[in-house]
């Protein structure tokens, strides 16, 4: 089976202090080694980025953890989905055409690359917002 991540489920599978993390751990191991391969956009990853570094922990993730931390789970353990110009134009007209604003439109993006991967599934914990989308034969569920 082929899988996608959205940020919301990596950050959980690093990130020991967050309550979903024993699921989203659980389901990132399944998917990151033997034959079910998963997958993340590349705007996954400075979504990544950027959650890392503001989590409100009682000790902060600095940037180069951040960095080391996105390498060595995500980069070498994911297939990364690089995004287009396509893919972006995809997004914002699937996003306008459904009415939907703001911070949606970056679930879009991660939907648009896992249609495109010919994902079966996208494990996220913003449910609502890819429902919205009218995702396109995906599964869109949490660990």
């Amino acid at each position: 089976m082929r899988v996608c991540f959205d940020s919301s489920v990596l950050v959980a599978a690093v990130v020991d202090q967050l309550a979903n993390h024993e699921s989203a751990c659980a389901c990132f191991v399944q998917y990151s080694q033997g034959k079910h391969r998963g997958c993340c956009s590349t705007h996954a990853l400075a979504e990544c980025y950027a959650t890392l570094t503001a989590l409100p922990l009682p000790r902060r993730i600095q940037a180069t953890e951040a960095r080391i931390l996105i390498e060595e789970n995500f980069i070498k353990r994911l297939e990364i989905l690089e995004l287009t110009q396509a893919d972006y134009a995809t997004a914002l007209t699937r996003s306008s055409q459904l009415g939907l604003l703001s911070g949606v439109v970056y679930d879009a993006l991660h939907l648009v690359a896992a249609e495109r991967a010919n994902c079966q599934r996208i494990y996220t914990y913003n449910l609502a917002h890819f429902h919205r989308l009218h995702p396109l034969g995906i599964t869109v569920t949490s660990p």
